[in-house]
């Protein structure tokens, strides 16, 4: 079977952005804040004070060597994550993403993804190169910080209105949170489609499968 690919989903659009080689790795930083207290005469007291947002950071590979394209055609799609979009009510600012890495078991936890986030920063190192010049191979290291909407912003987001049941089969390399994305624009609900199908394991589904996607608003 193999191996399920990390994917980027544009909560703001539903656009999905697939990277071309899983990172070997990625780095969770979690923090809290305390502050001294001066007290007369004694040594100063520490008073928590608030809890920071999670930060994630990982490294991207891309190679497009064989293809004979400009690599530039993925990475730029994740660099464009950084540019502020005009303002559509909530303020303008770049768009809400989510990282998925294939869906948990319903009993066990896989950890931080999905992630809900923003891209921070990306930096782009280009290490091989065409006849002509064209890069065809990239390494982006890339930063993220968790985002939780703004209580007024959550206010104001229309809903994104009914769905009815139906079927989908399932093609190659498909996962049940990219059907979720695909059909939902919502790919952390791919449990629902699990729980419909008497799904154990969200890991075996075959190609050619005929899933019942039921109705959800």
């Amino acid at each position: 079977m193999k191996p399920e690919k990390l994917f980027i989903f544009n909560l703001d659009t539903g656009d999905v952005i697939d990277v071309l080689f899983n990172p070997t790795e990625y780095t969770v930083e979690e923090s809290n804040s305390w502050e001294e207290q001066a007290r007369q005469r004694q040594k100063p007291e520490l008073q928590f004070t608030s809890q920071s947002l999670k930060k994630v950071s990982l490294e991207l590979f891309f190679d497009t060597y064989e293809q004979k394209i400009d690599v530039r055609t993925h990475t730029n799609k994740i660099a464009r994550l950084l540019v502020v979009s005009e303002d559509d009510g909530d303020g303008a600012r770049p768009p809400v993403i989510e990282l998925n890495w294939g869906p948990a078991d319903p009993d066990t936890t896989n950890g931080i993804f999905p992630f809900v986030c923003v891209l921070d920063s990306v930096s782009q190192k280009f290490t091989l190169f065409s006849d002509t010049g064209m890069p065809v191979r990239a390494t982006l290291n890339v930063a993220f910080t968790e985002y939780t909407l703004p209580i007024e912003e959550a206010k104001r987001k229309p809903r994104r209105g009914s769905f009815p049941a139906r079927t989908h089969t399932v093609t190659a390399g498909e996962t049940l949170d990219r059907i979720a994305a695909a059909l939902w624009k919502a790919p952390h609900l791919w449990r629902r489609i699990a729980e419909a199908n008497d799904i154990d394991n969200p890991r075996l589904i075959q190609s050619g499968q005929v899933l019942v996607v039921p109705a959800i608003e």
